[in-house]
């Protein structure tokens, strides 16, 4: 158990670097669109730390303004799929009979669909652009979260203390959200972190397809893309911004560590 608290704290510092990172963007005087032509693929230095871009543009703050993007859109997607999958989750748990089926076949035929492959047919559908990239992601992210829920739900549905809540008539809302909801905190938690790391790639792959945010604004996804075609002479431009992600998911990944969410993770299809 110390494993996993040690895991917890150096992912906490990590993820708070990576915060900071963000906000010294807002700082940063260079604007992330203002193109300069004396400056384009110029590399790393003192004044642009991260180099400049096909256009002269700071890639330093390209990256804080992408990371930024990126975080954000993942904050609003694992928002609605947590809201979405939790109640679909606790409801089947809870009751079990027909809803159960209903509403567990709709979310096995959408599990079987890669998450990425789900947001690419919504975006393919409604359009690209923030919104729908946010909607996309929200709604991929409910079968797993629907299905993890379920599970927790089930089990402690059998429990003395939820027998007894219904024996002097607490109303079924109360027992799923104030009783059982708090005895699955750790679970709940943890796999909104997983939730949150998966989001930030499906969104970057996004990006990267051209189906994502789109320019001028720029996330994680969009720099690697634009950094595809100069690899060979400027490949800082795709592994500093490339870097700076991987630190980012690492941090969140070792948050969502610990012995509950893998027994609970290992168990989620049993039920």
């Amino acid at each position: 158990m110390n494993k996993f608290l040690k895991q917890k704290k150096v992912g906490l510092i990590i993820v708070g670097v990576m915060i900071l990172f963000v906000i010294l963007g807002l700082v940063n005087p260079y604007p992330f669109d203002k193109m300069n032509n004396e400056l384009i693929l110029k590399g790393p230095s003192f004044a642009h730390l991260f180099g400049c871009d096909e256009f002269g543009r700071d890639l330093l703050k390209r990256t804080q303004m992408g990371m930024g993007i990126s975080v954000l859109i993942s904050f609003f997607s694992v928002a609605i799929g947590t809201i979405v999958g939790t109640t679909i989750g606790a409801l089947c748990g809870y009751f079990s009979g027909i809803l159960d089926d209903i509403l567990m076949s709709i979310i096995d035929v959408l599990f079987a669909i890669p998450s990425i492959l789900l947001a690419l047919v919504f975006v393919t559908l409604f359009g690209s652009g923030t919104v729908q990239v946010i909607m996309a992601l929200g709604i991929a992210i409910v079968p797993s979260f629907a299905k993890m829920m379920r599970a927790e739900f089930r089990k402690q549905r059998e429990l003395e203390y939820v027998k007894m809540a219904k024996l002097i008539g607490v109303p079924t809302i109360r027992i799923l959200f104030v009783h059982i909801l708090p005895n699955v905190l750790e679970t709940f938690v943890n796999c909104i972190f997983i939730a949150f790391n998966n989001c930030i790639l499906a969104e970057a792959g996004l990006s990267f397809l051209g189906v994502g945010v789109q320019p001028p604004v720029a996330s994680l996804g969009t720099l690697l893309s634009d950094a595809g075609g100069y690899l060979k002479s400027s490949a800082y431009l795709a592994i500093l911004p490339g870097i700076s992600m991987i630190i980012l998911l690492f941090g969140i990944g070792l948050l969502s560590s610990g012995e509950s969410f893998h027994n609970a993770y290992s168990k989620r299809f049993k039920n």
